[in-house]
């Protein structure tokens, strides 16, 4: 950050303030202990938004929007599956 001001730079007091102090190094994580972390973090929120359904009896739009999201999944798989189907039919079929 620069300071406009009318004073010599070499005569204004030196300011740390803001500054970070020493930090001391941190052990490497493990990656099976972050996914782990991560994970508990997850269900955390899940089951927090699951009770939080429960008690009201209404869905929430994110549940709502996964749920839209996985059948819409699911129907285009389907689709796709059933279109396949019909084309090795007709491909054995000559």
């Amino acid at each position: 950050m620069s300071l406009i001001t009318n004073k010599n730079v070499e005569n204004l007091p030196a300011d740390n303030s803001g500054q970070v102090g020493n930090v001391k190094p941190v052990d490497r994580v493990d990656p099976a202990q972050s996914e782990e972390f991560s994970n508990l973090v997850q269900n955390k929120e899940e089951n927090k938004l699951a009770e939080k359904t429960a008690e009201d009896g209404e869905i929430t739009p994110e549940a709502l929007q996964r749920q839209i999201r996985e059948n819409l999944f699911k129907n285009g798989f389907n689709k796709a599956l059933e279109k396949a189907r019909e084309i090795a039919k007709e491909l054995r079929n000559g």
